[in-house]
């Protein structure tokens, strides 16, 4: 049986380091000292710092993150409750945004802006030494590889790859099963080409990034939007669209949703696909963001529940390490025919050169040890940009602290408008996503989408500060 004195110790330890946490001593993001560190420092065993971090961790103040440490987390009861966003009934909507998505690209090549709306890693969290290394390689072993076309459907091994990292979630495919397309844009394409005809319905999530909606319209579609809330997508919600319209197909982002951040239990994914397989209706999974998750474990897919090929799987390797190689893939299930024929008349194949460089980096076993680096430093970014937000943002705004991803959802007073802080940002250097970009339907005005790809920087934090007060001074104004 333990002491009383050795109760006390780890007791009023963690004690201590509570104070330290709640009075703003230690910040959200911030690494905690080493077990055995505290141990020397305090003069205690190190059973007695674990059992004060396991104090702390039961509490949520702190978090442990495998071979790295203990972190200090974001204290969720400092958020204001969720702002609800409901419609009644499903219905066919469209709304432009062109004009402000072409003034938020053209903010891109900027050298001198502060991009706090890029969904893309950071340059400073990508392997580039190895990268460039990796494709003087594919350049050396092969000095024909740019005169050569390519595999339709991709190479071969890096197919088998990818093949062998979906494993993960539990994806057991072969390479023929894969086609390796342009970036998971080029896949979505393809997937809506070969689904449906101009004039079809289909079912999109309420919010979702703004080029989807782009070919959407592109495409002549009509779309129904399915409300995303707190727990994920609507599932009731999509029934109800489904009695009401002739839906022909169905694209979710499933996992750290863009913009919300949001992932979609696995009982939900069970559920989508169990409905859409009855109603033979396929579903278009953007999976691009799974990787990127800053829990223990890798959230599941849709895919993983298709039992009968009904969902058209697409992912890429921008969002990862190499957003300008422009590699993505999709495993079309019972529809691999009609993908690979259309992949083919769209573009013939993919660049030789990117696939043959990034078969190369994965050959030399660097991928799953650059997950873990950028997951650790987008975790640790995520927790840091938090605690700005606190400080320095109006005290009624909401958003929810993701899971995975590189974007927060800013939900401000419904009387807000996001556009106009876009462009006071702008005319400060400062670049953010405006929240009506993301909505096919005239909502989401007072919202935002804030990025954190970017490590924080002295630079960085004064510009969420000077946003901050721009949101503040709007908020008066109205």
């Amino acid at each position: 049986m333990e002491s009383n004195s050795k109760i006390f110790r780890y007791d009023r330890i963690a004690k201590q380091l509570e104070t330290s946490i709640l009075d703003d001593i230690l910040k959200a993001g911030e690494k905690l000292p080493s077990v055995r560190l505290l141990s020397k420092q305090q003069n205690v065993s190190p059973s007695t710092i674990f059992k004060a971090y396991y104090q702390l961790e039961a509490k949520g103040l702190i978090e442990a993150r495998p071979k790295s440490g203990y972190y200090v987390r974001f204290r969720y009861e400092e958020r204001p409750a969720p702002i609800k966003k409901t419609t009644s009934q499903p219905n066919i909507t469209s709304i432009d945004t062109s004009q402000i998505i072409l003034e938020l690209e053209e903010l891109q090549n900027s050298e001198t802006i502060v991009r706090l709306s890029s969904s893309i890693p950071s340059v400073k969290l990508l392997p580039l030494a190895k990268l460039n290394k990796s494709v003087a390689e594919a350049l050396r072993s092969d000095k024909n590889l740019l005169l050569k076309y390519p595999h339709p459907q991709g190479n071969e091994e890096l197919r088998r790859i990818i093949a062998q990292q979906l494993l993960n979630w539990g994806g057991n495919f072969r390479p023929e099963d894969l086609v390796i397309t342009a970036g998971c844009m080029e896949a979505l394409n393809i997937s809506l080409m070969i689904l449906t005809k101009p004039g079809d319905v289909i079912a999109i999530d309420q919010l979702t990034y703004f080029s989807i909606h782009q070919a959407v319209e592109r495409l002549g579609l009509k779309a129904v939007a399915i409300p995303v809330t707190d727990d994920g997508l609507d599932i009731d919600f999509l029934k109800k669209a489904i009695v009401k319209y002739p839906i022909k197909a169905s694209l979710f982002v499933t996992n750290f949703h863009n913009p919300t951040g949001i992932c979609l239990p696995d009982q939900k994914k069970k559920e989508l696909v169990e409905l859409m397989t009855e109603k033979q209706i396929p579903i278009i999974e953007d999976d691009i963001y799974g990787e990127l998750y800053f829990g223990k474990n890798r959230p599941s897919t849709c895919k993983f529940y298709d039992k009968e090929g009904w969902v058209l799987y697409c992912s890429s390797l921008s969002k990862t390490i190499a957003p300008g190689f422009r590699i993505g893939y999709c495993q079309p299930g019972r529809f691999i025919e009609q993908f690979a024929h259309q992949k083919r008349i769209l573009s013939l194949s993919t660049s030789s050169l990117p696939q043959a460089a990034l078969l190369r980096f994965f050959q030399k076993g660097r991928y799953n040890f650059h997950l873990r680096k950028l997951r650790t430093a987008l975790h640790t970014q995520a927790l840091l940009y938090s605690q700005c937000i606190l400080e320095y943002f109006p005290k009624d705004v909401y958003f929810r602290m993701p899971e995975g991803g590189f974007n927060f959802w800013i939900e401000f007073p419904e009387k807000f408008d996001g556009y106009q802080l876009f462009r006071a940002a702008k005319d400060q250097q400062i670049s953010i996503a405006p929240g009506q970009i993301f909505s096919v339907e005239p909502d989401f005005k007072h919202c935002i989408r804030l990025s954190f790809a970017e490590p924080l920087t002295k630079e960085i934090e004064e510009s969420i500060k000077r946003l901050g007060q721009l949101a503040k001074d709007f908020l008066k104004e109205t």
